[in-house]
């Protein structure tokens, strides 16, 4: 899926989060989004995910028919948006239903089954832990197979395995010629997984290439202080 930014803004109030960002994506990008606290990465995630509105500037999904576009964009957050007196099953009958997906008992219990969750199938959300709660998240977009998927701190709270299930998972997408944006403080791991790194830093786009000219570039632009690196 294709998506281009342009002059991209988002204040609030008097200060910027976002100042005249501008890049573009390809269908099979897998692009790190990184910067420190308060670089605007979230707000970047939400306008394109359309929960909330710019500023200023425009986002577009060349080749793409309007609102069915957005339809395509996923917005992952690990735990987020989930139901917590509904079953792990019934939460993804509901999520695929209000994307206008109708998925059979065996298509929800196979996603299940694949992220470690069959067994759980029947309990309550709010039983889980919170790792649990990341792999019903993931589980939630196989299903629905977004053409941009867009996460936000993914990594949190899960387990090495979980680790290597979300991996796998955005390898697969990449794959099938899906697009990927990662925004973490993860950044090694990252900068391992995505050929390619943005880096905002106080709502300004001050990097965009390839992941291994991106270690220097954080290193010359953002203040002592700033600490991208997860101890």
């Amino acid at each position: 899926m294709n998506l281009c930014v342009r002059q991209l803004s988002k204040a609030f109030g008097s200060q910027w989060a976002l100042l005249n960002v501008n890049f573009e994506l390809r269908s099979g990008d897998c692009v790190a989004l990184l910067g420190p606290n308060g670089a605007g990465k979230t707000t970047l995630l939400k306008i394109l995910s359309a929960l909330m509105q710019p500023t200023s500037g425009a986002v577009e999904f060349p080749g793409a028919g309007g609102s069915s576009s957005r339809a395509r964009v996923g917005y992952f957050v690990p735990g987020s948006h989930l139901y917590d007196h509904l079953t792990a099953r019934e939460n993804l009958r509901l999520f695929t239903s209000l994307y206008g997906e109708k998925k059979t008992g065996v298509e929800l219990d196979d996603a299940l089954n694949r992220v470690g969750l069959l067994r759980r199938a029947n309990e309550f959300v709010a039983a889980l832990s919170s790792g649990m709660k990341c792999r019903l998240v993931i589980a939630k977009w196989m299903l629905l197979e977004p053409g941009l998927l867009l996460l936000d701190e993914p990594y949190g709270p899960l387990d090495g395995q979980g680790i290597d299930l979300l991996e796998g998972f955005i390898a697969g997408m990449v794959r099938s010629q899906k697009t990927v944006m990662i925004a973490t403080h993860q950044v090694p791991r990252a900068l391992n997984l995505c050929p390619r790194a943005l880096i905002l830093n106080q709502g300004t786009m001050v990097f965009d290439g390839a992941s291994h000219d991106a270690t220097a570039n954080l290193m010359d632009t953002l203040l002592p202080e700033q600490s991208l690196w997860t101890s």
